[in-house]
């Protein structure tokens, strides 16, 4: 009987040890693929120890890299639901789209220490693409004859977009804790929300 013990355990060592070097290569191919979908490149790395929490959406950190990229935007509510359960967040992408927006640089990170994320965005968006795009996500008929409009309105030159805020979690949804302001009449909290869900469903 102990004998067999012995042999139990010893197999599940192994799988332990072999489950480290499997799982977080299988897990940050899944979301390099889900990135770069549309276009692009990316490099994701995930830490955890034991490897199987990463099947649970937990872990110890993740990071992401990302270079030109074009993702849907996505109606998701529980935006940080699958990086809440890590410690440590760090996500910098350059020159990608999301939805109507072109984005230079995004930068959302978490120290374990804080409960807060710091997103730093910067990019661009013509003042018709925000009307058309802010009434379909309002549900108003009429978003692209809004878009129109603003087009003869506004012009078609971009309009800049910089954000610098202090996020937070609360069960998965973007909360502003500091930093505001509007860019074309869009809450700076909804393309906060907006933009992040863009990437963050995805990993």
């Amino acid at each position: 009987m102990g004998k067999v013990l012995l042999i139990a355990l010893a197999v599940l060592v192994v799988l332990a040890v072999a489950s480290q070097f499997v799982i977080p290569p299988v897990a940050e191919n899944r979301v390099e693929d889900r990135l770069t979908s549309g276009g692009g490149s990316a490099d994701v790395s995930l830490d955890a120890f034991p490897a199987v929490r990463l099947l649970f959406g937990d872990g110890d950190r993740v990071e992401v890299r990302g270079n030109g990229l074009d993702l849907n935007l996505e109606r998701e509510t529980n935006v940080f639901d699958n990086l809440d359960g890590f410690d440590e967040v760090d996500v910098s992408l350059a020159d990608y789209r999301a939805g109507p927006f072109q984005i230079r640089t995004f930068e959302l990170a978490r120290d374990g220490s804080e409960a807060t994320y710091h997103l730093v965005l910067a990019g661009s968006a013509t003042p018709a693409d925000i009307a058309a795009y802010g009434a379909d996500r309002l549900g108003l008929v009429g978003g692209p004859l809004l878009g129109a409009i603003a087009a003869q309105l506004a012009g078609k030159r971009p309009v800049p977009i910089d954000l610098d805020m202090q996020l937070r979690s609360e069960d998965g949804r973007v909360v502003v804790e500091s930093g505001g302001g509007t860019v074309a009449g869009l809450p700076a909290g909804l393309l906060a929300q907006v933009i992040t869900s863009a990437i963050v469903v995805r990993l």
